[in-house]
């Protein structure tokens, strides 16, 4: 059974990554992305299905930086992300870089 995991993070979104692609870098006001991530351990790093939200709530800053709520689905979540660690996110290329600042919640869902 997959976990699903919630948390805060701050995301430095890469002002380049729109370049010749279309449309907005993040979904509004959420959609899916993929996180990657590295395991504590082993540094291994791993890509994760996740939802974004919050991004039609918040003011991008001048440093292209904005604070999502973030749900990661996965087995192994745990493992490669927690308070203060650095994540990727991905549409088809990377489109920012972030940290995790706390676990808002974490359940277990069906198949």
């Amino acid at each position: 059974m997959a976990r699903q995991y919630k948390y805060r993070a701050l995301v430095r979104l890469d002002p380049d990554a729109a370049g010749d692609h279309s449309g907005p870098l993040l979904p509004e006001p959420e959609g899916r992305v993929v996180v990657r991530a590295r395991h504590h351990d082993t540094h291994t790093s791993k890509m994760f299905s996740a939802l974004v939200s919050g991004v039609g709530e918040q003011v991008v800053t001048r440093d292209h930086s904005v604070e999502l709520t973030v749900t990661v689905r996965g087995e192994d979540v745990d493992e490669y992300l927690e308070a203060g660690d650095k994540f990727a996110l991905w549409r088809g290329h990377d489109i920012g870089q972030g940290v995790i600042s706390r676990r808002l919640h974490n359940w277990a869902s069906g198949p």
